[in-house]
Parts: structure tokens; sequence; C-alpha cells
């Protein structure tokens, strides 16, 4: 069962102007600005410390900015205590109700907002149908499972309709397989409810596999703001290289921008092309990591042939392999350049030992600026 689209959410955008927060000398956040279209799924990625769980509590109400605008569409709303802002929250722990049935627990904000009984039971019923819990109105909290628990916290936040749900990691206490799981719930949930939403999280799957965008923090400030494809594929700065997804990262120099550009390694005397290049970069000579994905090096063995004409080629050993079932993670250290992570399907690298000489064969490469 669908909403109806006369009963969808009425979420806003949301604008973020230059919004800063200091605790005594630390600067938490700084000039924070981000523009969110209404029905829009926005992740703030980032490690511990970075800023992001501040933005949202800046966002709620629950913790006040030193300075900037928070709007939602024409109505600014940061001077406006957390109770007036009509903003759906969901905590780590779901923080539902144990003596409320699950019904209960998802109509508390509308009996709070003085909803009828029977519009109440309306909206109640079609939330249950929304977050695929029809039949278990009537149990409690504790005769759930944690990703029904975490369905429940979810619907409780969409009931009254809000301009804007936030989502403060809501999976962290879920274990791994069951996070899966619900990490594709909580993404089919929001797009069908077309719920403006904020998602905090440390864990770059989480945010890869939900977010229409991206916001990367670090140190308080935005590093990149883009797709999923984008942090994971084009890359602004090394830390995002290094952070969204599993990298291997080489000092280098950009030899050629251009259609063709193009890196000199340091350590090696062959120029090597680059798939795509950090908007940050435009002068020949600047230094780069020039970063290539585990899932695009190929390998195979010294002295066999294989059709990679065309590929900027390597020489390495094989120092370690590690089996993780459809694929293989193989070390190599490459003569000159140092160590490489590459992963291969397990068909094609069952063959490979420790020891073995080995030509590596790059497909994609990516340049961002070195320090």
């Amino acid at each position: 069962m669908s909403m109806r689209s006369s009963d969808q959410s009425t979420s806003q955008p949301v604008h973020i102007e230059r919004v800063r927060k200091s605790f005594g000398t630390f600067t938490a956040v700084s000039d924070f600005t981000l523009h969110i279209a209404a029905g829009e799924f926005v992740t703030f990625l980032g490690p511990s410390g970075c800023g992001k769980t501040t933005t949202l509590k800046m966002l709620s109400g629950l913790l006040p900015q030193d300075g900037g605008e928070i709007r939602f569409g024409d109505r600014r709303i940061d001077m406006l205590p957390a109770n007036k802002r009509n903003i759906g929250l969901v905590f780590q722990n779901y923080a539902l109700f144990p003596h409320m049935t699950v019904a209960e627990n998802i109509g508390f904000g509308l009996r709070m907002r003085h909803w009828s009984k029977a519009d109440k039971k309306e909206r109640v019923d079609q939330l249950l149908a929304l977050v695929r819990l029809e039949g278990l109105a009537d149990r409690k909290p504790d005769q759930l499972s944690g990703g029904q628990q975490q369905r429940v916290a979810v619907a409780r936040a969409l009931a009254f309709k809000p301009d804007l749900v936030l989502l403060d990691e809501p999976l962290s206490n879920l274990d791994a397989k069951l996070r899966e799981q619900v990490r594709l719930d909580l993404r089919d949930i929001q797009r069908e409810a077309k719920q403006t939403t904020v998602f905090v999280t440390h864990d770059q799957v989480e945010a890869l596999v939900m977010s229409d965008r991206i916001v990367l923090m670090n140190g308080g400030h935005i590093e990149q703001i883009g797709t999923p494809v984008d942090l994971y594929a084009t890359p602004a700065t090394e830390f995002g290289a290094r952070f969204v997804g599993a990298n291997n990262l080489f000092a280098a120099k950009l030899a050629e921008t251009g259609t063709t550009p193009r890196a000199t390694l340091d350590g090696s005397s062959q120029t090597a092309p680059l798939t795509s290049v950090s908007t940050l970069l435009t002068e020949i000579g600047a230094p780069i990591w020039y970063c290539v994905r585990p899932e695009h090096i190929r390998t195979r063995k010294s002295g066999e042939t294989a059709a990679d004409s065309g590929l900027t080629t390597f020489e390495g050993r094989v120092t370690d392999k590690v089996y993780q079932g459809t694929t293989i993670l193989v070390d190599i250290e490459l003569k000159g350049l140092g160590k490489l992570r590459a992963e291969r399907p397990t068909s094609e690298a069952a063959h490979l030992n420790v020891g073995d000489d080995i030509d590596i064969f790059i497909e994609q490469a990516h340049a961002v600026p070195r320090a």
C-alpha cells in the first residue's frame, strides 16, 4: 500500500547559509553552506569530530549557531526553538516509548498536535503500510527486532508531515547483516514518502548506498558535495580520495591537462594517462596523488599473454593475497613505486601466489592535489 498523493509529505527545500559554531577557541563548524531540494536525501559523512553531528543539532534547534541562517523554503527557522521547527528526529537508540504499542508510538506526535482520533488512525495505518509493519500495531517495542524498531522510529518521525527529517546514525546499533537490509528499507521509505531528509553517518557504505547527495566533512568544513558517484569516482581532495572507498595513492606530478591528461609518477620515467582530474588542479607540474581504485587494476603473471594493449603497465611482485569469496585482494610491491592493492574476481586471481612476478595494468586513474 502506498500513501495517497494528497497525503504525501509537504517537505520544504532547506537552505543553510554560512552557518558556524565554536566551543571556546575550538571551531566545530566553519561557514557551512548547503541547499537541499525538497524530497532530497542528503548525507553528512565524515570521521568523528568533523562537525556533522554539530550541524545536525543546529538544524534541529538542539544547539544554537553562532552565525548564518537556516531556512525551510522562504521561512527562516534558526531563531525558533526546537519544538517550533516542524522537524522529525530519529536517534541512534530510536527512543521508543517502551510502555506504548507500535501504533501508539507512531501516533504520539499526532496526539500532541491534537489530531482527531479518525485522522490519527488513518495516518498511523498509512505509515504502518509504508514501513511494512501491518499486523504489528499492537506489539510493544520489546517484541520487535532491531530493524522493526528502527522502522517504527522512522514512521513516528514522518507521522506529522515534517518539513525535514533528521537521522542521527540510526543504524549504528544494528548488526552488520541487518544494517545491509535496513539501509535499503530506509532508502525505499524515504523515496516513497518524498521526504526531505538529512542523514548523519561515518559509514561510507551507508552514504554511498542511500544518498542522493553526500556532504563530505572534515575538520568542521565541507571537503566536497556531490552524488555518490562524484565522491567515489572523482574525489576533489586527498582527504576525499582516502576516506571514501579503498584507494592506492602514488606521488606524481601533473604532466598534461585538457582532454588527454597525464601524470608523471615519482620513481618512474613513464607518464601515465589520467581518466579524470580534480577541479582544483589547473597547472602543469602541480604535485598530485595518482589515485587508483583496487578494482581498476588488472593483473597477470609475467610472461603470460593478454589483451591489455593501451593500458598503463607496471612490473611488480605479489606479497600477499586475501580470499574474500567472490574476489581476492592481492598486495603487490611495484618496482620503484611501492605497495599497491588490487581487487580481482576469484576466477581471475586464484592462480596467483605470493612471490609471483606479475604485470599490472591500470584501467582508470584520478588525480587530486598533493600538499
